[in-house]
């Protein structure tokens, strides 16, 4: 074979498969890259569930035993919820002592919202945490926050029925307030779950209309429909005096 046909020889070779392992070297690039893709995006998805399981884990209330097939949890974004419960009658009277309430006046310091999974029933309520001032029923004292379980979730343009006072609190608000005192036989049972209450709080609204009294910017709200002796109460203050005489009896 002389240099010529050597040559030629050899150009038919470049132009042949140079050109193939050109194109094998790309295609191979373009298979790393969508390997490289999907694997990125099976580590974001494990590191996105990872996160949300590490989300729910710490906003998670940690229950005891008295407590069964039921979670408690913080949320943000807790779901409107349709009530169907009506107010049974009380005398002003009867609502000093129908229930076993504290009453104390405080500051509100802050303002949750809690999902409760009943077995797949969720629920949505808010957990106030509350400065004691001044003590006038119960074995809370001044000084000390305590915690109490709210009728529903606090939110801008969020209302359920049968909460109107409870739904206008606001963190840094001073009232008056009346919650149920919760101890063992505190206890919500739903869908096949059981909650004791005293797990994640330390007292209860019977209702979120007649148990709060509420300094606010618009002035003192409370249910003046179920107070009717002092409806035309401005000020705290009257609260105040109205309470001890009422407690005194």
């Amino acid at each position: 074979m002389n240099s010529k046909k050597f040559s030629e020889a050899m150009s038919e070779i470049d132009n042949k498969y140079v050109d193939e392992a050109i194109r094998y070297k790309k295609s191979g690039k373009k298979h790393s890259y969508i390997r490289w893709v999907a694997s990125a995006a099976c580590l974001a998805f494990i590191i996105a569930v990872a996160a949300s399981i590490v989300d729910r884990a710490q906003n998670q209330i940690k229950l005891s035993d008295n407590s069964s097939n039921v979670t408690v949890r913080y949320t943000s974004k807790p779901f409107f919820m349709q009530s169907s419960s009506s107010l049974i009658f009380l005398t002003e009277e009867e609502l000093f002592t129908h229930f076993d309430t504290a009453i104390f006046k405080g500051r509100i310091l802050n303002l949750n919202n809690i999902e409760l999974n009943f077995n797949g029933d969720k629920n949505y309520r808010a957990i106030a945490e509350i400065e004691v001032e001044t003590v006038y029923r119960g074995s809370c004292n001044a000084g000390d926050t305590v915690s109490v379980l709210l009728p529903c979730p606090i939110m801008k343009d969020f209302w359920v029925e049968d909460t109107d006072i409870v739904s206008s609190m606001q963190v840094g608000m001073t009232g008056i307030f009346m919650p149920m005192i919760y101890d063992d036989t505190s206890i919500r049972e739903q869908n096949g779950a059981r909650l004791a209450l005293k797990d994640i709080a330390d007292y209860g609204f019977a209702d979120g209309v007649r148990y709060a009294f509420l300094e606010t910017e618009d002035g003192l709200v409370f249910s003046r429909s179920s107070y009717e002796s002092i409806s035309d109460a401005t000020t705290l203050d009257e609260i105040e005096n109205y309470i001890l005489n009422m407690i005194s009896k």
